[in-house]
């Protein structure tokens, strides 16, 4: 399993060329073209609510590293920030069966990113966020 630590600028500007990394390591691993696309688009909605969200009121730096272990048939990917303590995996599922007025605003993305994966974990460690999601090749997420 080859095992690839990323820095990642905390700024929206720097998410095109984390997914290139991205994409170009789990490709390189071997893992098949939908679950690289899986993986990213958890991997990109993460680091975006961490962007948008984590560091609001808190002084720099902030950090923002991505642990990415691939292999043919698995990947986990740990993104580790030092802002604000959210566990995205306490949010409710939206209600998609009403109408857009009448939803709340928010929570698609974690709803997408547990679709996209087929585990999602919370854990604060040492005063950071520690999101880690996990796909095994070929099964369709359910992001438990």
């Amino acid at each position: 399993m080859a095992r690839h630590e990323l820095c990642i600028a905390p700024d929206a500007a720097a998410l095109a060329g984390l997914i290139d990394q991205v994409q170009a390591c789990c490709r390189a691993a071997g893992l098949a073209e939908d679950d690289v696309l899986r993986m990213t688009l958890a991997i990109e909605e993460a680091a975006a609510n961490v962007i948008a969200h984590a560091f609001a009121g808190l002084p720099p730096p902030h950090r923002i590293a991505l642990s990415l272990e691939v292999s043919p048939r698995h990947c986990v990917a740990e993104l580790t920030d030092n802002g604000q303590e959210f566990d995205p995996t306490d949010k409710a599922a939206p209600d998609l069966s009403l109408p857009l007025e009448a939803r709340d605003p928010g929570g698609l993305g974690i709803h997408l990113m547990r679709r996209m994966v087929d585990r999602l974990d919370y854990r604060r460690s040492g005063g950071d966020n520690v999101l880690r999601l996990e796909i095994t090749a070929g099964r369709r997420g359910r992001g438990r």
